[in-house]
């Protein structure tokens, strides 16, 4: 027998799950790229600090020149292109709100493209972040992220050769240059693709990597049908003219989290926002072992070391996946989903070893799961003898282990009758006691006495909507109990399959509401303080885009995508504490436009005072008036380390 390894946080702060807010859907069906649907913003649109006119105060400058050269007759006889990017981690130390918010943007009339405009967006990710600080009124707040602000279909393979490819803000030119006479220069801001080495730390500049691709012949009918700015070669640490891949800050908002927290915190003078910063799941034909992996684990290292070298201490634990492991086919030949993500919390850990490019940043290394409860080496199912023989792999490599712990749909319903949550928070009987002690016993019976600390990854309630922990939900809208609430709710769904009647919404607003989910934080930060377990609740902000508005859902009928906890009427987007006002829109406006409201089947009540506003001109504001934040932050104990 080995004693109890895992341990807790002695010190646990108010903890969120936070992935960067991305706006209401539209309100009409107009998106400028795929006809007749609905949309959301995209990350891209929520990362700030870019200012192509004042390059010293832009996190990035990005300068693309093309030069046309004509003959006599007009025609053209030979093309060049020249690219540069840097990224200067310094540009905004001491930045005002409005530098970090500064960004371009692409309005359409239709389905035509106006010309870039320069925009101060009022959500963007270091506002969405004072604002948590604004709200906790000088508590401490943790936050464990979820990106690095790189997916996978940010790639390409030129020569074959792979690349990340990463969309950038650049200052755009082409010299027109004539056999005889004055050359001519246009301008305009563009979105252009930079291409960036994958698995390099540390690249230089290569100018001349620049690649073109041209058709037709010089003099008759040469033309450029693209550029490809490859302009970094690898380099290594410390070599001349060596710098972090500038790829590392190319990427979404997700990317920007931990520099904005830095500079929020150093200009506090403390540590405010301290980040538990997250790698998605970057997985490529079933696999996470990949250089699309490799290339996020390293921006969220770098990312982390320029985060920690503004404030010390702003980024203290890595995330690596979330949800990814689980129980599966104990006779397949193919690495196991945990065996895949623990040979790559052993690639991060090796960038921070002595000697690797990230050395000495000494971040803590871990996973987020939902199935480590499911460990039991003693199984008699082989499953779980192989999943269990996994988990104990991992456990040699990690630091920390996350567990998403939700109410089960008989807590909901508890819940629903009592008016409370006593029974799922009860300290000895409560079903979230019971969750807890078994992943502890879950971990301990592999950790062979490895000290690692646990901790809740994600636990939440959402406000709205049908959710996945919904009675009767797991059972399926045609196979569940008649008389739970999901088949009440099902019977309402109108013929068309797309709208579900008023007795439907009425039986999910009894389950999921403002007062219960009050009601929850409420419990579960109690919770947190007399246990000293560190959790994140799910979520600071609401995620719209997870409760999609066009339907069908892929592989799901009308009827199945409008009950699916992810489609038209699902809860996936009402988890969050806080909310925005802005609406999706790409089209550009009168002034007397008609009435904003987003588009989607549900949506919150705003405040009194706020409307419903263009998406980059929106407001912060709680979704909760029944909780208090601030006080709820202030209750717990300062970490002190």
């Amino acid at each position: 027998m080995f004693g109890p390894a895992p341990s807790v946080a002695a010190d646990p702060v108010m903890g969120l799950a936070y992935q960067p807010y991305v706006g209401q859907w539209s309100q009409q069906a107009n998106n400028p790229f795929a006809p007749d649907r609905f949309y959301t913003p995209s990350f891209n649109t929520y990362a700030g600090g870019i200012d192509i006119d004042h390059p010293e105060q832009s996190l990035l400058t990005a300068r693309r020149e093309v030069d046309l050269r004509f003959d006599l007759a007009g025609q053209v006889s030979g093309i060049a292109a020249r690219g540069t990017l840097t990224f200067n981690p310094n540009a905004l130390r001491g930045g005002t709100p409005e530098q970090w918010s500064r960004t371009w943007f692409r309005f359409h009339e239709g389905t035509t493209a106006k010309p870039a405009s320069h925009i101060e967006h009022q959500a963007s990710v270091y506002r969405q972040l004072a604002f948590l600080v604004q709200q906790a009124k000088g508590a401490p707040l943790t936050l464990a992220t979820y990106g690095s602000g790189f997916q996978a279909g940010y790639w390409r393979t030129l020569n074959s050769r792979s690349y990340a490819a990463l969309p950038v803000w650049t200052d755009n030119r082409v010299n027109f240059i004539p056999a005889n006479g004055a050359p001519n220069q246009t301008r305009a801001i563009d979105e252009i693709y930079f291409y960036f080495p994958p698995t390099a730390a540390y690249v230089k500049p290569a100018p001349e990597r620049v690649t073109l691709e041209t058709t037709g012949a010089p003099g008759r009918d040469l033309a450029l049908q693209a550029t490809h700015l490859t302009v970094f070669e690898p380099a290594r640490k410390g070599a001349p003219d060596a710098r972090l891949n500038p790829g590392f800050f190319a990427g979404d908002a997700n990317g920007q989290i931990a520099l904005a927290a830095a500079e929020i915190n150093a200009q506090a003078g403390k540590r405010l926002l301290t980040i538990k910063a997250g790698v998605e799941n970057v997985a490529v034909d079933g696999s996470l072992v990949n250089d699309r992996m490799r290339f996020a684990i390293l921006a969220a290292l770098a990312q982390a070391q320029v985060a920690n070298a503004r404030y010390p201490g702003t980024v203290t634990h890595l995330i690596i996946s979330n949800e990814y492991g689980q129980v599966e086919d104990p006779h397949s030949d193919h690495l196991s989903s945990t065996g895949q993500i623990t040979e790559m919390v052993r690639f991060a850990k090796t960038r921070m070893a002595s000697g690797g490019d990230f050395a000495g940043l000494n971040l803590r290394i871990g996973v987020r799961g939902h199935s480590f409860r499911a460990v039991d080496p003693k199984s008699t199912n082989p499953a779980v003898r192989r999943f269990s023989q996994d988990v104990a792999a991992l456990v040699k490599e990690v630091d920390f282990l996350m567990e998403n712990l939700y109410p089960s749909p008989e807590a909901v319903a508890a819940a629903r009758t009592d008016g409370h949550w006593d029974a799922y928070f009860a300290p000895d009987t409560g079903e979230l006691n019971a969750q807890w002690r078994q992943f502890q016993q879950a971990i301990t019976s592999v950790a062979r006495g490895r000290e690692i600390e646990l901790m809740i990854g994600e636990t939440g309630h959402p406000t709205k909507g049908i959710a996945f922990n919904l009675p009767g939900y797991p059972a399926g809208p045609d196979t569940a109990s008649a008389d739970s609430a999901f088949a009440v709710i099902a019977r309402a769904v109108d013929p068309s399959g797309t709208r579900i009647g008023q007795s439907g919404i009425k039986t999910f607003r009894e389950y999921f509401n403002e007062e219960l989910a009050t009601a929850f934080l409420t419990g579960v930060f109690r919770w947190s303080r007399e246990t000293g377990v560190q959790i994140h609740v799910f979520e600071a902000f609401d995620e719209p885009q997870k409760f999609v508005q066009n339907l069908p859902l892929p592989g799901l009928t009308l009827r199945a995508s409008t009950l699916n906890h992810a489609g038209s009427h699902g809860a996936e987007g009402f988890y969050g504490l806080f909310a925005y006002t802005g609406v999706a829109d790409f089209q550009v406006r009168p002034q007397t436009r008609t009435r904003l409201a987003p588009g989607s089947k549900l949506m919150n009540a705003l405040p009194a005072g706020l409307d419903w506003t263009a998406q980059f001109d929106g407001r912060f504001h709680a979704k909760l008036p029944g909780f208090d934040f601030a006080r709820t932050a202030a209750s717990f104990t300062v970490i002190s380390h």
